[in-house]
């Protein structure tokens, strides 16, 4: 089951600015349902389209992103899991390399 999560906070800008979601799509040149998709946080805008929020509004572009914090999860991060499996198969490679030059030579 996926778990929806808040990846952007263009919804709490429009309120701290009290700007609608109609206005904001007058101005990105974008459908009023794709700005409240945004604000819904169904579908994500693309970075020039936050650049251009962030421009807007002239404000940091981080402040339209929710903040990430990993301190609460268990277990390795995923990066050194992948790179784990890499070198397990890289040996397992070496290994099979290894026993048909074996076959091959005898």
């Amino acid at each position: 089951m996926i778990v929806k999560q808040r990846l952007n906070r263009i919804s709490i800008i429009l309120d701290e600015f009290n700007f609608s979601q109609k206005d904001l799509a007058i101005f990105l040149q974008v459908s009023t349902n794709t700005v409240s998709r945004w604000c819904r946080n169904i579908n994500q805008p693309d970075l020039m389209k936050i650049y251009e929020i962030a421009r807007f509004f002239r404000i940091d572009m981080l402040r339209l992103f929710e903040p990430t914090s990993w301190e609460n999860e268990n277990g390795s991060p995923p990066y050194k899991l992948y790179l784990e499996g890499k070198i397990r198969m890289m040996h397992a490679q070496r290994k099979s390399t290894k026993k048909v030059k074996k076959l091959v030579l005898n």
